[in-house]
């Protein structure tokens, strides 16, 4: 065995990459280092008014960290993977996993959620607002002025 802290940490680092990720580790990574977003806007066409909310869940890691995106991409069966440079002095380059996908968010990303408790209240939070827009979405009451006004106000909520 290596005294080494680096080789224990790299063999720890290829363990949870190449194990089945459990809940509890996908909620605590999330609880760190995720993030719930909505945008909704109403966009104006030479014929007609279009209302489009975007549900979106991701997690963001240093690029040294950003590994373990691969397996929670396979977890989740579903998003992307992004590496994103950052030019800021004293910031570091990370990567980046999303789910965009309405089909997605509806029918993996939420019911995880719902079933598998967060505990920081401020992604509690943040996950409620999503949750009452994405109700909003199926009832299609974003459609209305009224609806997507709603939308604009608990997305603004949920930072």
């Amino acid at each position: 065995m290596s005294n080494n802290a680096t080789s224990a940490e790299n063999q720890q680092e290829r363990f949870l990459i190449h194990s089945e990720l459990t809940p509890d580790y996908v909620l605590g990574l999330v609880d760190g280092e995720g993030y719930f977003s909505v945008t909704a806007r109403i966009e104006d066409r030479k014929t007609y008014k279009s209302h489009n909310v975007s549900l979106v869940f991701g997690i963001k890691l240093s690029t040294k960290d950003g590994e373990i995106l691969k397996s929670v991409k396979e977890y989740f069966g579903c998003g992307n993977r992004y590496y994103r440079e950052d030019l800021r002095e004293k910031f570091c380059d990370c990567l980046e996993y999303q789910v965009r996908s309405h089909r997605d968010m509806m029918g993996k990303i939420i019911p995880f959620f719902r079933k598998h408790h967060l505990r920081f209240s401020s992604k509690k939070k943040a996950f409620s607002y999503l949750c009452e827009i994405a109700d909003m979405i199926v009832k299609r009451e974003h459609l209305s002025e009224e609806g997507i006004k709603k939308a604009q106000r608990l997305a603004k909520l949920m930072h």
